[in-house]
């Protein structure tokens, strides 16, 4: 399972990295809460301009264990940027994901694959600092999730 982790991010970060050249790259963290799991989590992301208005998200999430059991999802999503004021943007989102629910009384854990749909908004606070918030519903065959996060970005 970890080399599929393994592999699945590489993948994902060679992929949008031949991207990035064309526009911005960010760094970034977010607290968030699943409610397959209902519990809180942390995630970090990477995101780069493919291009003026549209940028690609790879991020990982992990929820913190709640009634003997956890979950992390990997995420490649793309979003599309309205600009709504001078500072502040709203996104519609689509993409794909990799959901695991690990069970820790035994020795058990399923991994799925699906799709995201949602979006976010997002407010310039610096030059290169950017609040967000975000909503995105996960669609994986028993392990449906709603995620509600809110966090930051580095621009460089």
């Amino acid at each position: 399972m970890k080399k599929f982790l393994a592999f699945a991010l590489v993948a994902m970060l060679g992929i949008t990295s031949a991207m990035a050249q064309k526009g911005q790259m960010a760094i970034g963290g977010n607290l968030l809460y699943g409610t397959e799991i209902n519990s809180i989590g942390l995630g970090a992301k990477f995101q780069y301009g493919i291009l003026e208005h549209l940028r690609g998200e790879a991020s990982f999430n992990y929820y913190f264990q709640n009634k003997g059991f956890h979950m992390w999802d990997l995420n490649a999503n793309a979003h599309y940027l309205f600009d709504i004021a001078p500072k502040f943007r709203a996104y519609p989102l689509a993409g794909l994901t990799v959901v695991n629910k690990s069970y820790s009384d035994v020795d058990d854990s399923v991994t799925r694959f699906g799709l995201n749909l949602g979006g976010g908004c997002e407010y310039d606070l610096r030059p290169n600092v950017v609040l967000n918030a975000e909503f995105k519903y996960s669609i994986v065959s028993t392990i449906d999730q709603a995620v509600l996060s809110v966090g930051a970005v580095y621009k460089f």
